[in-house]
């Protein structure tokens, strides 16, 4: 429609420059001329009209193709996310699977190691026990046989008085019956139950055993720790450490970094070839800078060795006599009942106990080794 009508507006101009080339007459130029007007009029009103319709139809067109291609996307998207979801409960699945069949077996090889342990813990509960039961018979033997030969003198002596024998044979049984009470059977048998009460009190404290680690932080610049942090060494030169508010500068020890305000503890120590040391326990508000007097006063309980000497820190100091050369110490903190004891681990006997002590607050293992060169090493009770 649009072409029909350009092809009449073109011919209708060619007509009209015709016209005027031979020179018509007026009239009909005009006639002509309104003519074209009308035809220049209709022809834009059709190309808006043609235009409003193309646009209508793209319009309708777009809204169809969105709607048919949201339904394909969404039908799309569904079946990708029923898919996805069906992978994903299948993997979740087989994850599960895997982690519960984890969480067995270790629990299993935990119950097993746990049962192992129990039963060794109650094999040696009934050695122990059987040792100290054997160990109580054989020292009631000794006293009652040593009774009873005291008492068969005793009567014979009733015996012989009662008779009128000879002075001399009552003499001499008078004699044997001093001699007999001045035997030192029971005075064996005390040490021996004193030493047989000791080693239960020694296995009973060493069941609070605990894994003491070294502050290295706290530790005298001549101190190296190493790398587990169970071992110290007095090294003949100072290191270079940072210099903090809580590291002793004249004393050479160190603090073990466990803090202690309630309960039972105990640990060992290897003093090595060190003549020259100190162990214990100390408060966190202890002094640091400069030189240390080791006493409760101060906020030490601790028992030490130099040279040939033991001595526990009192004030003043308590000699300590050792029987057997002391080369591991046993440390046991009883912290409701204000103890600290110390065993020579030789021959499991306790050295010196600090009673009524007033901790006033947490207390730290503490470490002393002022003998160059030598090493002191916190030993792991569990390996023995």
């Amino acid at each position: 429609m649009l072409f029909a009508s350009t092809d009449e507006l073109k011919q209708w101009k060619d007509l009209l420059e015709k016209k005027l080339s031979t020179s018509q007459p007026t009239v009909e130029i005009g006639h002509l001329e309104e003519k074209l007007e009308q035809l220049e009029k209709s022809e834009k009103k059709m190309g808006e009209q043609l235009k409003a319709e193309i646009k209508n139809s793209l319009e309708a067109t777009e809204i169809l193709l969105e709607k048919k291609m949201g339904e394909q996307l969404k039908a799309e998207i569904k079946n990708s996310l029923g898919a996805t979801e069906m992978l994903l409960d299948e993997k979740l699945g087989s994850v599960q699977t895997q982690i519960e069949a984890r969480l067995q077996n270790p629990l299993s090889g935990l119950e097993t190691q746990i049962k192992q342990l129990t039963n060794q813990l109650s094999a040696t509960d009934e050695k122990v026990s059987q040792e100290i039961e054997n160990k109580l018979q054989t020292l009631h033997s000794m006293l009652f046989a040593s009774t009873d030969e005291l008492k068969q003198w005793k009567d014979l002596l009733e015996k012989k008085l009662s008779t009128s024998q000879p002075t001399v044979e009552i003499g001499h049984l008078e004699e044997k019956l001093e001699q007999l009470e001045k035997s030192d059977t029971e005075k064996r048998f005390e040490a021996e139950l004193k030493k047989l009460r000791t080693e239960i009190d020694w296995r009973r404290a060493r069941n609070n055993a605990g894994d003491i680690i070294l502050d290295a932080g706290t530790a005298h610049p001549n101190l190296s720790i190493s790398g587990d942090k169970k071992n110290l060494k007095h090294e003949a030169q100072p290191q270079k450490v940072h210099q903090k508010p809580e590291r002793f500068d004249s004393t050479v020890c160190v603090l073990g970094s466990e803090r202690f305000s309630s309960g039972k503890h105990y640990w060992e120590v290897d003093v090595g070839s060190s003549t020259d040391w100190d162990l214990g326990v100390a408060r966190k508000s202890i002094k640091r800078k400069g030189k240390l007097s080791l006493s409760p006063k101060e906020g030490f309980w601790a028992l030490g060795v130099s040279g040939k000497d033991c001595w526990a820190k009192t004030d003043p100091w308590t000699r300590v006599l050792v029987q057997k050369k002391v080369k591991k110490i046993g440390v046991y903190l009883n912290y409701q009942d204000g103890q600290v004891t110390f065993f020579n681990v030789t021959d499991m006997s306790v050295l010196f106990t600090f009673n009524d002590c007033s901790f006033s607050g947490a207390v730290y293992p503490f470490f002393k080794n002022s003998h160059k060169e030598t090493s002191m090493r916190i030993c792991s009770i569990k390996e023995d």
